[in-house]
């Protein structure tokens, strides 16, 4: 996700490493948004566009944004494509 306003900054990571997102209102309603769930049935951009809109959207109404990582895959994946541009980088 990418852009932003009113002092919002979304910055590219894919929804993939995502759990679930809880978007607090300031009514105290929460909105809980199963993204694990989700990208069995959908693809990863179009789970990003609908939470950039969202969010977006009802900025005003928004009083937090609770995001929950798969840190294991997240770590995971950071590892092997660390060793995979070493092994790159040092390849004779």
């Amino acid at each position: 996700m990418a852009g932003g306003s009113r002092g919002t900054t979304l910055q590219n990571m894919p929804v993939k490493y995502l759990l679930y997102i809880n978007i607090i209102l300031k009514n105290n309603i929460t909105i809980h948004y199963d993204i694990a769930k989700e990208l069995k049935s959908k693809k990863q951009e179009s789970i990003a566009r609908f939470l950039r809109k969202t969010i977006e959207d009802n900025y005003l109404k928004i009083k937090t944004v609770d995001m929950k990582f798969d840190i294991p895959s997240l770590k995971r994946d950071m590892e092997s494509r660390t060793s995979l541009i070493m092994a790159k980088t040092f390849k004779k």
